[in-house]
């Protein structure tokens, strides 16, 4: 992709191992911001791939320029050059020698990912302590925010209104009927700032053929069973009380995304509603998180609730189900609360933050679909005992 500005024409290459920018011409005051804002638009695409910026056709440059480049490197971008002259000129600038355009090794691009990463350390580990604390009013933001959430629910369920997030978009429901699984931040800005702190909303659907919806539930109501259904994620969980008005239970969480490895202890309070043959909803909603402080040392410890890195402050989740066209679908919005984002660091964290929820929203429910599917094939196999040692091995 082309793009030119004043006195400057940038080249965008999209690769599947590294994301380049190539500039050709000055790089100054009055175009900097231009390119700036071109790399950091695509930051929500480049993923794990290294950044790499091309800088022979570079004509000239001032302080704003040098300032730019030196900021990409300093984020982990690789400044390359071909030409000697450019290789130097490119050394004078980030205080170092510049390797040419092929010299990006399998190496440095691991050192890419690992700096770009960095700014998510400072983030959960300031300068001030690792310590964020839960304030009343972030509270009471959250509060407010999960109860329009259980009243958009309701609103599902009455007669007219439509009851999947799917069924909303043809070519969402087109995707999840392909057996394709479909997430999306449920909010046009997500996350949702609130005081102090980010509510992130994130909605996903998969279709699961060749099931009925007593399956599926008697899946997802095995709460004491989702330590085996949803690893490594879910460490344990058991069942505290079980009534006609809802289930409590427990979950230890373990999070090992973004070179961060955070624990937590939770209890959740869970609703299951019926509402016809085909159609049941479940909502569930934490009643306590407790961060583990040295998860996994001898020093290991809960700390107090509202205390911790603010990783994970609340969550909440409403699941939909609906039996048609020869199976069933299942949805799952899923809400959380966490410490807000420094300013300095939101175009470059956000994007990052995203894709995680993204992916992990994405890995529940395969895992969700997995694990009815494997227990319907068990149920067969005890029907049928011919097929009973082939359910085994195909586990």
């Amino acid at each position: 992709m082309k793009q030119l500005t004043h006195e400057l024409t940038f080249y965008i290459h999209d690769g599947t191992r590294s994301f380049r920018l190539a500039i050709e011409g000055r790089l100054c005051a009055e175009n900097a911001a231009t390119v700036a804002q071109a790399l950091r638009t695509a930051e929500s695409t480049i993923g794990d791939r290294c950044v790499v910026i091309e800088i022979d056709g570079l004509s000239g440059i001032d302080d704003v320029g040098r300032t730019l480049l030196r900021e990409w490197h300093d984020a982990g971008a690789q400044i390359t050059a071909k030409s000697p002259s450019a290789r130097m000129f490119a050394g004078s600038i980030v205080g170092e020698p510049t390797p040419p355009a092929a010299a990006v090794s399998k190496a440095a691009k691991l050192w890419c990912r690992a700096v770009r990463l960095i700014p998510l350390m400072l983030l959960l580990y300031p300068e001030q302590g690792i310590a964020a604390n839960l304030a009343p009013q972030t509270s009471a933001a959250w509060e407010q925010y999960v109860d329009s959430a259980r009243v958009r629910m309701e609103r599902r369920v009455r007669t007219g209104e439509t009851f999947l997030w799917v069924d909303e978009a043809a070519e969402r429901l087109s995707h999840v009927r392909a057996g394709d699984v479909v997430v999306s931040p449920a909010l046009p800005q997500n996350p949702k700032r609130v005081a102090g702190g980010l509510i992130h909303d994130w909605v996903g659907g998969v279709f699961v053929p060749g099931v009925d919806l007593a399956d599926v539930l008697e899946v997802v109501s095995d709460f004491a069973g989702y330590k085996h259904y949803y690893k490594p994620t879910v460490v344990d969980s058991r069942v505290i009380t079980n009534s006609d008005t809802g289930v409590r239970f427990s979950m230890l969480l373990l999070n090992q995304s973004l070179l961060l490895r955070t624990a937590f202890d939770t209890d959740y309070e869970s609703r299951s509603v019926r509402v016809d043959q085909q159609r049941a909803y479940s909502i569930s909603d934490t009643t306590r998180v407790q961060e583990i402080a040295d998860f996994g040392a001898p020093a290991q410890h809960l700390l107090q609730e509202g205390q911790g890195t603010g990783f994970i402050w609340r969550l909440f989740s409403i699941a939909r189900f609906l039996q048609r066209d020869g199976g069933v679908y299942i949805e799952l919005e899923a809400i959380g609360l966490s410490r807000d984002i420094p300013m300095s660091l939101r175009w470059f964290v956000e994007p990052i933050v995203g894709r995680v929820a993204r992916g992990s929203l994405a890995t529940a429910l395969q895992q969700t679909a997995k694990a009815v599917c494997s227990r319907v094939e068990a149920a067969r196999a005890l029907e049928d005992p011919r097929r009973l040692s082939s359910a085994f091995r195909n586990k």
